[in-house]
């Protein structure tokens, strides 16, 4: 039997205190994590940066090129940052843990990572297809009949779908990591993770307002550099150097989002047993 503990003694979960915590975590195990992030990602920096993935990149997505060019680089991105998961994770809870450990522990849980996010992303494509479709039906119906009113439907009919998207988005943003750090398969994985975020949007929403601003002000020199030697005049030069400088500040960056994200997982966690007891 369950027993609801009323919403007043609700936890308090602060973003500043959760990025604080994972600033910590991630500088102090630098070392590891920074190494797990590029051990599988300069490599597709390096191809990324040759004539041919440029060339790719120009033409027209098909099959063949799915396949030889961007799916390998999915595969070896979710295989990171599954990876990354579980160091952060580990250094954490103050666990002993090396970065062959966490690399080779990733095949446990990659197909249930792909899952979570193929559900998901089919998920909101159906949202979004949704409501783009309603919005045709509804223009080929009204237009000729009343245009005004053709457009107050459409707007809402777009609104609707449009928070729709933005509510599902926020509330399974943690599927992923919950997923890979709880084993669990996508389906489970989503209601866990909407079940951890509902209660707590704000904190939530503010834990990944202050990631973000983490990465602007890191983008700033670049952006202020680049403006000075002028080298947005050139695409391709541009392009390479934005490469090559988000290599370097993503190795911050990136275990900084994971630890950040576990320890925002860990919180909700505790936030949601403070709720319900057995």
């Amino acid at each position: 039997m369950e027993i609801i503990i009323p919403e007043k003694h609700k936890q308090a979960i602060h973003p500043v205190a959760i990025f604080r915590e994972g600033w910590s975590i991630c500088w102090k195990n630098l070392e590891k994590l920074g190494a797990i992030y590029l051990i599988f990602n300069l490599p597709i920096m390096v191809v990324y940066l040759t004539p041919m993935a440029s060339k790719l990149q120009k033409e027209k997505v098909n099959l063949a090129t799915f396949l030889c060019f961007f799916l390998p680089i999915l595969i070896v991105s979710i295989w990171g940052h599954i990876a990354l998961l579980l160091g952060a994770k580990k250094a954490a809870n103050l666990e002993d843990y090396t970065i062959g450990q966490s690399i080779s522990q990733t095949k446990v849980f990659f197909l249930k990572y792909l899952g979570t996010v193929l559900v998901a992303t089919l998920f909101f494509m159906g949202v979004m297809m949704l409501g783009g479709l309603s919005t045709v039906i509804v223009l080929a119906l009204l237009i000729k009949v009343n245009k005004i009113l053709a457009l107050l439907i459409c707007i809402v009919l777009a609104t609707a779908a449009l928070a729709y998207f933005i509510y599902f988005m926020l509330r399974w943003s943690l599927a992923t990591t919950v997923c890979v750090l709880e084993n669990i398969r996508p389906i489970t994985a989503l209601r866990r993770s909407l079940s951890l975020v509902t209660d707590h949007v704000h904190p939530v929403v503010g834990t990944y307002l202050l990631i973000i601003l983490t990465y602007v002000v890191c983008l700033l020199p670049f952006i202020i550099i680049g403006s000075f030697l002028g080298i947005g005049n050139d695409n391709i030069q541009a392009n390479r150097a934005g490469t090559i400088y988000s290599i370097f500040i993503n190795i911050l960056l990136v275990p900084l989002w994971a630890s950040v994200t576990v320890v925002l997982y860990k919180k909700l966690k505790e936030a949601l047993g403070d709720h319900v007891h057995a």
